[in-house]
Order: C-alpha cells, then structure tokens, then sequence
C-alpha cells in the first residue's frame, strides 16, 4: 500500500515537472513561432512590392520593420533595393554604411571574447577572436591595443630564456607586428598594412624584414594601380541586386525550418 501512494506522488511529481516546464518554455516557443512567423510574412510580402516595382511601399514596410527590429538583415536588403529601385542610389550607399556602422560596433565582441578566451588560458581561441576583430574592423582605434594582446599571447606561447640582449638569435617584438602586417595583406587591408610597416621602420630603421615587406608591399600597390577607393554606383548596384537575389533563398530557408 505505502509503495503504490510513493508510486503515486512520484507520477504525480514527475507529471507535475513536465507541465511546469511546458508552462516556462511555451512563452519562447511562441515568441520564436511569432518571430519566424513574422519574418517570412515580411519577406513575402517585401518580394512581392519588388518585384511589382512599388518601391515606395517596399521601402515604407523595410523602415517599419527596422524601427523595432534596427538590426535586421532582411529589412537592410529590401530598403536597399528600393532605394536603388528609386534612383536615389546616395541614400542606399547610406544603407552599407549604417550595415558597416553595426558589424563595427558588433566586432568588438570578438575583442571582449578574446580577452576571456587569453585571461583563461584558451590562446588558440583567442588569437582566433582578435584576429576576427581586426578583420571587421581595421580602422578601429583600439586595434593597437588588439595588436599588443596578440604579442603578449605570442610572447607568451613561445617564452625568452633569460640571455645576452645582444644575442641576435632573440627574436624581436616588432617582428610579431610584421607577422600582423603579413595578416593585413591576406585579407586584403592593404593600407593598414603598409600603415603598420612603416611604423616598424619609423622605429626601427635596420629592420630589414620590415623593410623587405614594405618593398614588396609598394611594388604590389604600384602594379596593381591602387588609388583610394571613389564611391561607384554601378558596384553599389551589383551588391545591393545580389542581396535582392537572397530574399528567395532567406525565404526558402525559413519556410524549410
């Protein structure tokens, strides 16, 4: 009798686990429901104005969507192929801007992050997220510090027995900012990169490596006939059309989750 009432409470606990768990995560199963729900509507009914070449409605449903929603990809493509749609081709490069504004402002949680991930011990990680950071974000004030994390990590990877200073076998820490510079030039930052050796020699004029790199650099930059960058709308139209081009792909996407 005593072990069918424990049975009993146990079933009834364990029932009564299950539905207060249901109750907690029905509100957020709704609210993702709502969320995608939403989203593909916004995406249908985006597709269609475009493809209708009612800009002005295109665009009036994208800036709704971004008054709640600021950082939303979907609307940024719509309201930048309505822009364009609409020939003022000035206020959708003012689109890549803002785009450009919050990858910035969001790539400093790879700094964050990085710090974490070096505090902890976890280097590999963190060269990793500063590495990221300066990619999205070369201009950035705090990239020298970022530059100076990177050649702690690496000092610290690959420790200096204590020896004769003049010992030419030490390696140099500028020789670490090259191996930034070299970084640069693979992503393509080609000025910065030419920016970081130049500082070198500035410091450092006998550093040949530096020296070297910067020569190659040039060389590279004068074949190539780089000049600093003019605004082309003919660019900004092929982007903006191939985002317009995803809008059936987020859409497929979304109504196969």
């Amino acid at each position: 009798m005593l072990l069918s009432s424990l049975d009993t409470i146990y079933r009834l606990c364990y029932l009564a686990r299950k539905i207060l768990i249901y109750l907690i995560d029905y509100p957020k199963n709704m609210e993702n429901n709502t969320s995608e729900k939403d989203r593909k509507n916004f995406l249908n009914e985006a597709e269609k104005l475009l493809e209708l070449n009612k800009f002005p409605g295109a665009l009036n449903l994208a800036q709704e969507r971004l008054r709640f929603l600021s950082a939303d990809a979907d609307a940024y493509v719509v309201a930048g192929s309505a822009l364009i749609g609409r020939g003022r081709i000035d206020e959708a490069r003012d689109i890549l801007r803002d785009v450009g504004n919050i990858i910035s402002e969001l790539s400093f949680v790879y700094d964050r992050i990085g710090d974490v991930y070096r505090k902890s011990g976890f280097h590999q990680d963190a060269a990793f997220c500063y590495e990221k950071f300066l990619s999205l974000h070369p201009g950035a004030e705090d990239a020298r510090m970022v530059i100076e994390k990177m050649t702690l990590l690496d000092q610290e990877d690959h420790p200096v027995n204590e020896i004769d200073i003049t010992d030419e076998n030490i390696p140099e820490p500028e020789l670490f900012t090259v191996t930034l510079a070299e970084l640069y030039i693979r992503q393509g930052h080609l000025p910065v990169a030419r920016k970081i050796l130049e500082e070198i020699i500035k410091k450092e004029p006998q550093n040949i490596q530096a020296a070297a790199k910067l020569d190659s650099l040039k060389k590279s930059l004068d074949s190539s006939s780089i000049v600093v960058e003019k605004f082309d709308p003919d660019k900004l139209i092929k982007t903006l059309s191939s985002w317009l081009k995803n809008v059936d792909r987020l859409k497929i996407h979304a109504t196969n989750k």
